[in-house]
């Protein structure tokens, strides 16, 4: 992903939010912005994983949608008698 969106997460040392990518989160190691205290990865794994099951549901959800069949969107009989 070329143009990965930020998100923004709280630093575990001094609680102040981080916006950065996901993939920055996952660095082995990295300086929070704030309070320049070494950070790791491991410190963000349960949120990450977390987030990353949630954008996956909400894909699956999207892609498995059934089709709407009436006029207005819904699952609705308002346009099957016209």
């Amino acid at each position: 992903m070329p143009d990965e969106s930020k998100i923004a997460l709280n630093c575990p040392c001094c609680g102040e939010p981080i916006y950065e990518t996901l993939n920055w989160f996952k660095q082995s190691a990295s300086i929070c912005p704030a309070c320049d205290k070494g950070l790791t990865a491991d410190q963000f794994t349960a949120v990450i994983d977390d987030l990353e099951q949630a954008i996956d549901t909400s894909i699956e959800e999207r892609i498995c949608e059934p089709p709407h069949t009436s006029c207005c969107g819904k699952n609705s009989s308002c346009c099957k008698n016209h």
